[in-house]
């Protein structure tokens, strides 16, 4: 009896050294940096609003109907399906490909949803005419159909257009080597882009979090998450502090069900 009681508290001795490892762990993940990136505009600095929490990959109508009560938004792939814009993450699912509009029909107001759109494919000038023209037919606000997007012909479109911009950050961003001078060079040419696009918000995993948060404190922010099957104190701690930062506006994640959709 007595060795199971020192197994038990060995394992909670080891449990509380582990949590308390990952909690500081995290902590030093985030802590502030000399260099950060300030924002260029009004257009691009820190807005609070409330959180808004979205659902990965909705390209389907029945994955729409089924959590249309259940998200504030969606996240879809739009990519260029024989010459259309289509609901696909990649060529595998092209053969089941819908149009954007036949996500708008799937839920009950359309309008209310906030659509985080990662885009497959560059846009042309007739493609924003063409998403411009289905948002006032479903009566969606452009406000409301966020495009996920590296910096490009593409970005610069959607500004003109009034789209919001989800901005990738550069390759390479986070890998300077501990160089100060490919440090600068690296925020120089991300500054760049930010001045360029003046983007709704900074796109990046959870794991990416910290990254976000120390290099751009001011800036607003769209996080994505996977689900984890195994318990993450990692993770928890870094929701934890992701929730409470009013800089994280779109919070999106992976949420499936047994359905098969």
């Amino acid at each position: 009896m007595k060795k199971l009681c020192y197994c038990l508290l060995g394992l909670i001795g080891l449990a509380v050294i582990y949590s308390a490892a990952m909690f500081i762990y995290v902590k030093i993940q985030m802590r502030p940096l000399p260099q950060t990136l300030a924002p260029q505009s009004e257009i691009a600095s820190l807005a609070t609003r409330p959180q808004v929490h979205l659902v990965h990959a909705v390209n389907s109508v029945r994955r729409a109907e089924a959590k249309d009560q259940d998200f504030e938004g969606f996240e879809v792939d739009l990519n260029r399906v024989n010459g259309r814009l289509m609901l696909a993450h990649d060529e595998e699912h092209f053969d089941r490909a819908i149009p954007l509009s036949a996500l708008f029909e799937a839920v009950e107001n359309p309008a209310g949803k906030t659509y985080w759109i990662d885009l497959k494919t560059d846009l042309t000038p007739q493609d924003i005419d063409e998403l411009k023209a289905l948002a006032a037919q479903f009566n969606v606000s452009p406000r409301r159909m966020l495009f996920e997007t590296d910096g490009g012909e593409t970005a610069d479109l959607l500004n003109a257009a009034g789209f919001p911009i989800l901005l990738k950050v550069i390759d390479g961003f986070g890998e300077d080597g501990g160089d100060a001078e490919k440090r600068t060079e690296l925020n120089a040419r991300m500054t760049e882009q930010l001045r360029r696009y003046h983007p709704f918000a900074i796109a990046g995993s959870l794991g990416k979090y910290p990254a976000l948060r120390a290099y751009f404190p001011l800036y607003n922010k769209a996080i994505y998450s996977a689900t984890t099957v195994r318990p993450s104190l990692k993770k928890k701690f870094l929701k934890d502090a992701m929730f409470q930062d009013p800089s994280v506006l779109l919070f999106m994640q992976d949420e499936y069900t047994a359905l098969p959709f």
